[in-house]
């Protein structure tokens, strides 16, 4: 019997591994899944890191779980933020042109720490409102800054 081959550890990584997030630059970015009402929703921040004072992208990729089709008829989707107990919004969510299946909001945030995003729409004219929830983290953009910034300047 011979030792499995790189490839197939990258193959079972792929089906069993965490889902990938392709973002507008054409760059793979390992993502937290989750499957709400018959779709698989994919979660992440652009550009990435996310950090304070830098424009954000919070998106969703969503596809149907049973062909990972794009899914395209989301409707009245909504986004609420919420940072130590403190909401945020909802913030209304678009499609991202000529990337099917992409959804996002845009925020600016000016606090370290742990979020969470709750996805909330329908599917189609079903009227029926789903929701999906993810929890991120927004770090520090001075911890990036070379040469480091002087207090008060």
């Amino acid at each position: 019997m011979r030792p499995p081959s790189a490839l197939t550890g990258l193959i079972a990584l792929a089906v069993v591994g965490p889902a990938v997030l392709w973002t507008p630059t054409n760059r793979a970015v390992v993502h937290e899944r989750k499957v709400v009402a018959g779709l698989a929703v994919v979660f992440g921040a652009e550009p990435e890191p996310a950090l304070t004072d830098e424009m954000q992208f919070l998106r969703w990729r969503i596809s149907s779980v049973a062909d990972s089709a794009a899914y395209t008829d989301l409707q009245d989707a909504t986004a609420t933020v919420t940072r130590d107990g403190q909401p945020y919004g909802p913030f209304t969510v678009r499609p991202v042109r000529r990337d099917p299946g992409l959804y996002q909001t845009q925020h600016i945030f000016t606090a370290v720490g742990e979020y969470q995003s709750v996805l909330k729409f329908r599917k189609g004219q079903d009227p029926a409102v789903h929701s999906v929830d993810f929890t991120f983290r927004i770090g520090d953009r001075a911890s990036l800054e070379l040469p480091p910034r002087r207090p008060g300047k």
